[in-house]
């Protein structure tokens, strides 16, 4: 939790948008935490701002972004965004969506997250993928209030996603990438194989 690299979904996001030559002068990332996707996007030359809830979080991202144009508000993702409408060429929700605990605040950020994307505007979405055997473990051990969810040791809220889940909270969008990302992840002195989708969609027009 505590990287300064990027995370290797948003790197391969902006070769998908380099290599299919899309607009990317402008990004935003909701929950940003403590800002190494933001910082890594605007070393890029992209005009790159994130938000995340928590001050503590922002504080860090501020300071490690230091020398660059990467910029930092303290924000919720499920309330209305401080930014106007249609104003970015992309969104980055890498695993904003799984640490949000209801369906109801997930929507809510998604509509948010569609009123700032310009028109014709990208979304780059990194989740949870159900049927990894890390996940039947955590959901066993530390299930969540949630149907596929659980709760890490620190306490944080984890939603894992199937393909209905994905295509009904994300309706309106058009999918243009969706790919299974197969990892390993510890759990204790375990390791266990892990899945996580990576998913690019597009506003309408």
């Amino acid at each position: 939790m505590d990287s300064q690299a990027a995370s290797s979904g948003v790197e391969k996001f902006f070769d998908f948008l380099q290599n299919n030559k899309m607009p990317y002068e402008t990004g935003v990332e909701m929950g940003c935490g403590k800002g190494r996707n933001v910082i890594w996007l605007a070393k890029k030359g992209i005009e790159a701002v994130g938000f995340d809830f928590s001050p503590a979080a922002i504080k860090v991202a501020k300071s490690r972004a230091k020398g660059t144009t990467a910029k930092f508000i303290v924000s919720d993702a499920t309330k209305k965004w401080p930014f106007k409408s249609n104003s970015f060429d992309f969104g980055v929700d890498c695993f904003a969506s799984t640490d949000i605990e209801s369906e109801i605040g997930r929507r809510k950020a998604l509509k948010e997250m569609i009123r700032v994307l310009k028109p014709g505007g990208y979304l780059m979405a990194y989740l949870h993928a159900v049927g990894a055997e890390f996940h039947k473990h955590v959901t066993k051990v530390a299930p969540g209030h949630e149907k596929n969810s659980f709760v890490r040791g620190d306490g944080k809220y984890e939603k894992i996603f199937n393909d209905a889940e994905i295509k009904r909270h994300f309706k309106g969008l058009k999918i243009l990438e969706k790919e299974i990302i197969e990892k390993s992840t510890n759990f204790g002195d375990e390791k266990y194989p892990n899945k996580h989708y990576w998913l690019v969609f597009q506003k309408p027009h």
